[in-house]
């Protein structure tokens, strides 16, 4: 709602966005002359200070006192005249400058407020410390499901002695397969090889919520790896080196409709959910930025009792709208990823009850 009712926020989430290769450029542009590599070799002086005051500028992102600290280089040295002035009139220093000056405005602060609520800020400490605890708890999780598949291997060597079943984490799909790779996973977790045969292989989550967003990529990729060549031998990098597995076993990769194959699953090991919720968070966020989801909330905000058929544009452009694809089958998609999901320890379990002698 504050998107649409405020012109000054538009703009600000219009320069946030290129803000990221602004900086980029802008720095690199200040880094050519004054990074402290290059003056550390002139001599003290005003010139050098500068220079120094300029990178510090910068470095600290203070957008609007970088062009009146690039115009009092250009009295000081002849030879940076360009090189300053390409910083003076550089478009990615004034939209930085610009966008520095609007989240001092009051709708954008009231907009950063809401998104604080919600949970820590893009580009924050709080977010990074967030993103590390993240990356932290999925490759713990990746760990155990590597484990389990390497406890497979070991279980399969000792039942046909010289079979060498191995565990590979972490392939990653060629360059130049066939196939498009347009939004398609192009790295696998963990895979059970056998020779050139690929007979198992999971994708780890460190919780069930995750898998809802990642099957569309899993299936996009899966049905790029069945476009191999049947008779074809693909080598795919791992960790612990190439792997080499025949095409027409990746063939056999290819989902039926938005089914996985039964060689592939999602490997878990978090607490099972009571159920999956009807809607996630990033489906409700879709529904409610549709023009008649704001136009309703409008109408409340001002004191009115809208007709619920204000909404109907949205119910009627849910079945067919592009954008709204995958919040229509976001329910489907999060049940399918469940039900193709297994705990380490269970798998495990399954394989040597298979092994048993009286399995």
């Amino acid at each position: 709602m504050l998107q649409a009712d405020e012109p000054q926020l538009r703009e600000y989430l219009q320069l946030a966005a290129a803000a990221p290769a602004d900086r980029r450029t802008v720095r690199a542009a200040v880094n050519a002359i004054a990074h402290p590599g290059k003056t550390r070799e002139l001599p003290a002086g005003p010139l050098r200070d500068a220079l120094a005051a300029l990178h510090q500028l910068a470095g600290e992102e203070h957008w609007a006192a970088l062009e009146p600290a690039a115009r009092g280089l250009l009295s000081l040295s002849p030879a940076l005249q360009d090189s300053m002035q390409a910083i003076v009139a550089s478009p990615g220093r004034a939209r930085l400058q610009r966008l520095a000056a609007l989240q001092k405005a009051a709708p954008v602060q009231r907009y950063l407020a809401l998104c604080g609520r919600r949970g820590p800020l893009a580009g924050s400490d709080a977010a990074a410390a967030q993103g590390r605890a993240s990356a932290r708890e999925g490759n713990r999780a990746e760990a155990v499901g590597t484990e389990a598949f390497a406890r497979i291997a070991t279980l399969l060597d000792a039942r046909a002695p010289g079979a060498a079943f191995r565990a590979v984490a972490g392939l990653r799909t060629p360059p130049g397969f066939p196939g498009s790779a347009a939004k398609a996973k192009d790295e696998w977790d963990v895979a059970l090889v056998h020779g050139s045969e690929l007979v198992l292989l999971a994708e780890v989550k460190a919780s069930p919520a995750a898998a809802t967003s990642d099957l569309p990529r899993l299936l996009r990729g899966l049905e790029r790896l069945a476009h191999a060549q049947a008779e074809a031998v693909y080598e795919f990098a791992s960790p612990q080196g190439a792997v080499a597995l025949r095409g027409d076993t990746l063939r056999a990769l290819r989902p039926q409709g938005r089914a996985l194959p039964p060689q592939v699953f999602y490997c878990c090991d978090a607490p099972p959910e009571a159920q999956p919720p009807v809607l996630s968070a990033a489906a409700k966020a879709v529904l409610l930025a549709e023009p008649a989801s704001i136009a309703f909330a409008q109408g409340v905000l001002a004191g009115a009792t809208p007709a619920p058929a204000t909404l109907l544009p949205a119910w009627q452009d849910l079945p067919h709208a592009p954008r709204l694809h995958a919040t229509l089958h976001q329910y489907d998609t999060a049940c399918a990823a469940r039900e193709a999901m297994l705990h380490p320890d269970d798998l495990l379990a399954a394989v040597q009850a298979r092994l048993s002698p009286t399995g």
